[in-house]
């Protein structure tokens, strides 16, 4: 491919010499490397572009675009693309494969991230790069970097480019066109120059043992910044709360789960807020700062929400992330209560039903060594029998629960497998 992106394109196709190049440089390598470069000299400043020119018209160096304008050459039309797709998209077109070392695709990673941005920006599009009265901001091709339509990243590739994802770089104090081709030494830095990665020497490095950063640092130093967003850390799933056997009603009837995304996220902390209708977020204390999940209590009658985040091993905390409002109610005969001073009743031998419309539904029974057995169904059929009998008497315990992915219509049964046996009901815990 050329040494610099072409300014101006006529043609949607990429030409024959360009073709011819990069098929010799992918044979020097034995891989899929579809080289991008950096457009700029060696140890000289980015070429210039068109004075306040823009596209996307990106302005921040911290924070990277939300989208990038893509030119489709396939189908020959521009496309806004989500960045971080873009950019993991761009890795598995075969510009940094999944089997070179990890600290070889973080580098990759960073660099191909830092060009697209770089042209997203405003002041930096380049005046030929429009196709039927619309800007973009990069080709699909070598002219820029590869990004095949149909490419699935895998989840080497998603990882090095969400650990990488908060990081920009800056020499000589500003943000700058970072680029990478292959490279024909397979020696560990043999070949730098201060403005490219060569891939094929970065592996080297990467199998000697080096950081991402070491070989950042070595082949664009000198005068080379690291610089972390202060907003950008790690992201969240949203928060999922369920109704879970063996939890209490006045203690924890939920369960609060989530994950950070990705899932090998360097993690330092959690945490989880809770929100009671109109009321303030309050913070939920984690039996562990890395804690996943936790036990939780829930007002009955009143919604709740729950919200949660990550702060990673720089201090970078991300963003919040939003259960949505979860109701419980309480479903049971004439009486029944779970709010206030509770009463228990002995279930007959027939069985208590109910109806009820949720997506997590929990058995609230009292536990003890004088307890018997009880079948509980659900919409008809039977899910199980539940025994109570414990060493020690436990009231309001949730000793069955069931929970969907969806809330809908339906219906919950228990019964006593023996009428000689006591067995106190407290009523259906319901969470909508």
């Amino acid at each position: 491919m050329p040494e610099a992106p072409a300014r101006a394109h006529a043609a949607l196709t990429i030409p024959k010499s360009i073709s011819r190049r990069t098929s010799a440089l992918r044979a020097i390598l034995g891989v899929v490397f579809a080289l991008s470069v950096l457009a700029v000299p060696q140890a000289v400043s980015p070429a210039p572009v068109a004075a306040g020119s823009s596209c996307t018209g990106w302005t921040s160096t911290t924070n990277p675009p939300k989208t990038i304008r893509v030119l489709n050459s396939r189908l020959k039309k521009v496309q806004t693309v989500t960045f971080r797709r873009y950019v993991k998209m761009v890795m598995a077109s075969g510009e940094w494969p999944s089997r070179l070392k990890m600290a070889t695709l973080e580098a990759g990673a960073l660099a191909t991230k830092q060009y697209a941005w770089y042209y997203a920006m405003k002041g930096n599009h380049r005046s030929g790069y429009s196709y039927n009265g619309q800007c973009y901001d990069v080709r699909d091709d070598t002219n820029d970097q590869l990004f095949k339509h149909y490419a699935q990243p895998d989840a080497r590739q998603k990882a090095a480019v969400d650990k990488t994802w908060g990081l920009s770089l800056r020499k000589n104090g500003k943000f700058f066109l970072t680029g990478y081709r292959a490279g024909t030494s397979g020696t560990c830095a043999a070949d730098t120059n201060g403005w490219k990665l060569f891939a094929r020497s970065v592996e080297a490095c990467a199998k000697k043992g080096w950081s991402y950063k070491r070989i950042l640092s070595k082949y664009l130093s000198p005068n080379l910044k690291f610089v972390w967003s202060n907003s950008i850390g790690p992201n969240v799933s949203k928060p999922r709360v369920v109704l879970k056997t063996g939890n209490n009603v006045a203690t924890g009837a939920a369960t609060i789960r989530w994950q950070p995304q990705p899932k090998r996220a360097e993690i330092e902390r959690f945490q989880l807020q809770r929100k009671v209708s109109g009321g303030a977020w309050k913070t939920i204390q984690l039996p562990k700062a890395k804690a996943w999940k936790t036990d939780a209590w829930i007002k009955i009658g009143a919604n709740s929400r729950f919200r949660v985040r990550a702060k990673d091993t720089r201090g970078n905390w991300g963003p919040w992330s939003y259960s949505p409002k979860r109701r419980t109610v309480v479903k049971g005969p004439t009486g029944m209560s779970l709010a206030g001073g509770i009463e228990t009743a002995a279930v007959q031998p027939q069985k208590v039903k109910v109806k009820f419309s949720g997506r997590s539904v929990a058995l609230v029974m009292r536990t003890g060594p004088d307890m018997g057995r009880v079948k509980v169904f659900i919409n008809g059929k039977s899910h199980g029998i539940v025994d109570l009998d414990r060493k020690k008497s436990t009231q309001r315990r949730l000793v069955f629960a069931k929970n969907w992915s969806r809330s809908k219509e339906r219906s919950i049964a228990v019964k006593p497998v023996s009428s000689h046996a006591r067995a106190d009901f407290n009523g259906f815990l319901v969470l909508r």
